[in-house]
This record gives C-alpha cells, sequence and structure tokens, in this order.
C-alpha cells in the first residue's frame, strides 16, 4: 500500500523516487517532520536514487534547520551508496546554500527531466 506523507508528494519514475514539497510554508517543527518523511523513503522504501524538488516557489522556512536536515539526508543516502539531485531550486535558495559553501555538496539540476536524465532515467508524463 503507498504511504501517504503529510509534507511530501512522491513520484517513482523507474527506481528513483522524485519528491516535492507539498507547501512551501514549513515551521520547525514540520522541517523536523519533512525530514523524517524523507528519511522513511532510504529506511522503510528503499529508496537509493532522490530527485528533490525545492521550487519552483521557494521554500518559507527556518533555512539552518531545513539546509542541516538536507545535509543529514544526503549523507545517509551516500552511505547507503545512493546518490540525490536537487531540482528546481530558485536563485534564492541557490544563493543560500551558496552562501554556506555547500554548492560542492549536492548537484544542483533545472528541473526533474535533467534531474532524471543525470540518473539515466526519462521523465513520466504528468
Amino acid at each position: 500500500m503507498e504511504r501517504s506523507y503529510r509534507h511530501l508528494r512522491v513520484d517513482p519514475v523507474e527506481d528513483v523516487f522524485c519528491v516535492a514539497l507539498k507547501d512551501t510554508r514549513l515551521d520547525e517543527a514540520e522541517v523536523y517532520e519533512l525530514a523524517d518523511e524523507l528519511l522513511s523513503l532510504l529506511n522503510d522504501r528503499g529508496c537509493r536514487k532522490l530527485v528533490l524538488a525545492l521550487g519552483p516557489d521557494s521554500p518559507d522556512c527556518l533555512y539552518s534547520v531545513f539546509i542541516a536536515k538536507i545535509l543529514m539526508l544526503r549523507r545517509r543516502l551516500v552511505e547507503l551508496g545512493g546518490v540525490m539531485k536537487l531540482c528546481s531550486v530558485s536563485p534564492h535558495v541557490k544563493s543560500v546554500f551558496e552562501a554556506c559553501q555547500l554548492t560542492n555538496y549536492f548537484d544542483f539540476l533545472p528541473d526533474k527531466t535533467a534531474a532524471l536524465a543525470a540518473l539515466g532515467k526519462e521523465a513520466s508524463p504528468s
């Protein structure tokens, strides 16, 4: 049975989990819940290839907590032999990653189609 997520839209494309935020406005507690949902993709559903869309609208949240959770997710995914691509990242959000000197830790792609292509997959028609 497909799990329902409070904060995520999950669109599997073959073995890639394409994930987008349902709501861009998150308080601190919701950022923690979001992180738990993302980790459940790895731990409960076996996700090893993740495309995380952070747009087109910029997330409105505590960026320090949000970025810490994205870093933790990336680290856990790498430990499991997986890979993550970020896509649809607005210039504002990308500037936050740049200010934190984290752009070298992530692969930024313009959209889901480009992220899937980077993983050797084709986007399903939406």
